[in-house]
């Protein structure tokens, strides 16, 4: 991410370092306030339209910042939560300790 003259920038993610791209993008949406969708968690007094129009706005930011290939394995994804999940189960690795755990 850079920042310039206050605008900040996220390089688009090809597939690699997905790990730093995932905590640039969550910082970006959390300061663009737009971080709700990333929880899942619809607000209890937000309207149901209201609501799938702040997860679109979420989801289209992301979408930004997505290479044309990673674009094309998520393009099915509707929502927030959904992409982030489709995008970690294939771009995540195990960190080592994760990989012990699952080894048992």
């Amino acid at each position: 991410m850079t920042a310039d003259e206050g605008k900040m920038k996220i390089e688009k993610f090809d597939g690699a370092n997905f790990g730093f791209w995932k905590m640039q993008i969550e910082d970006y949406l959390y300061q663009k306030k737009l971080y709700q969708p990333l929880l899942g968690k619809k607000l209890d007094d937000m309207k149901e339209d209201d609501w799938n129009l702040f997860d679109k706005q979420a989801l289209e930011v992301i979408h930004l910042t997505l290479s044309r290939n990673v674009t094309f394995n998520i393009v099915k994804e509707k929502t927030t939560t959904g992409l982030m999940a489709a995008l970690s189960s294939m771009y995540e690795k195990p960190s080592a300790s994760n990989k012990v755990h699952l080894m048992r």
